[in-house]
């Protein structure tokens, strides 16, 4: 969910604790619209939007360099770890931060308790960055610590999910230098919700145009959707009609193992549980990448609507559900996809959806 300010909320300067490189481009951006060398103090307020909590995939060695992905093990349907030439085959996860817009930037917060290894320490003291404090009380007034601010007159492109599952950012940061190539930052935030991506678009398309024009560039933001990209990925059949997308997580009864990212397509004929990945994101090496963010698919399971014999609720979490799969040939057991929702309301779709399909199948 967010939490958004109304029109009349006052400019403050925001308490909010940066890496140096950002408090550097923050001071080295006022001298230049300002055109004073020694910025006054009401130069940095700015006037808070809102935020939103959301996990979010980094892509591109700028970008992942500021939001370490956490790499773990890839798994398939069965949950067994790949393999390839004899070793593990790793896979990036998003991670959670707190999303936080002003009138004129973005800061990623931390939201989560990854610490990067060399910032790890033995004491009590707080490192940087970290998430605030469980335990923290209004009284302590510590300040959130934010991986990386971006400014937004550098967001370039917006790139909107297949059905508002997620929302691709790009940024397009100066190097300080006409000669030297811009820093390219993409990140995928997966929202797994049509109202949280819209929320956030409506408020990022609302406040980067005046950013851009008090910052004296004209250029326009460019805003798209990659519903061509995201099927021609699916390469699902020309005549198929996708009824149902959904981010969501695959589980396992048993076994010490995390959940797998997957992506669940509903189609008029089919159902599809899917691997999926970012160009960038560091699951793969970064060689050859047409642009950072793109999607790319793989299939791990995929079922005809008639071989779908129940989609329930799991009792224990109203996230959860159950997509019983019989099997092709008599001689082979039934088998499960587990899977839990990023919401309730969520869970609630893709049951409606898929049972509605199983119906229309029939007919």
């Amino acid at each position: 969910g967010a939490l958004e300010s109304s029109s009349e909320d006052q400019n403050l300067v925001p308490r909010i604790q940066l890496f140096k490189f950002d408090r550097n481009a923050l001071i080295e951006g006022i001298k230049h619209n300002s055109g004073t060398s020694i910025p006054k103090p009401t130069e940095f307020a700015e006037r808070y939007v809102g935020v939103w909590k959301e996990d979010v995939l980094a892509c591109g060695s700028y970008a992942r360099s500021r939001l370490t992905p956490i790499s773990i093990s890839r798994r398939g349907f069965h949950g067994e770890v790949i393999t390839r030439a004899g070793k593990n085959v790793s896979v990036s996860e998003s991670r959670k931060f707190i999303v936080c817009l002003s009138a004129s930037a973005l800061y990623f917060i931390v939201n989560d308790d990854v610490t990067p290894p060399s910032q790890q320490r033995n004491n009590a003291k707080r490192v940087f960055p970290s998430k605030m404090p469980s335990k923290a009380t209004f009284g302590d007034a510590p300040w959130p610590h934010a991986v990386i601010r971006h400014s937004l007159d550098c967001l370039v492109g917006i790139t909107i999910g297949f059905q508002f599952q997620r929302l691709i950012l790009r940024f397009s940061v100066s190097n300080g230098s006409v000669s030297k190539p811009s820093l390219e930052y993409t990140y995928v935030l997966l929202t797994s919700n049509k109202l949280q991506t819209i929320s956030l678009l409506q408020k990022l398309q609302s406040h980067v145009i005046d950013s851009r024009l008090s910052a004296g560039s004209s250029n326009s933001v460019l805003i798209e959707n990659d519903d061509k990209a995201f099927l021609d990925a699916l390469g699902s059949r020309s005549d198929e009609i996708v009824l149902h997308y959904q981010i969501l997580h695959q589980l396992w009864k048993r076994g010490d193992r995390e959940a797998a990212r997957r992506a669940l397509v509903v189609t008029d004929s089919n159902v599809y549980l899917l691997d999926e990945t970012y160009a960038g994101d560091g699951s793969e090496p970064d060689d050859n990448i047409h642009r950072l963010g793109d999607v790319s698919l793989a299939i791990i399971d995929s079922a005809r609507l008639g071989r779908v014999s129940e989609v329930r609720a799991a009792n224990e979490d109203p996230r959860m559900i159950t997509l019983v799969i019989l099997p092709q040939n008599k001689l082979k057991r039934s088998h499960r996809w587990r899977l839990v929702c990023n919401d309730g309301e969520g869970a609630e779709r893709l049951i409606e959806d898929v049972r509605k399909a199983m119906r229309s199948a029939l007919e």
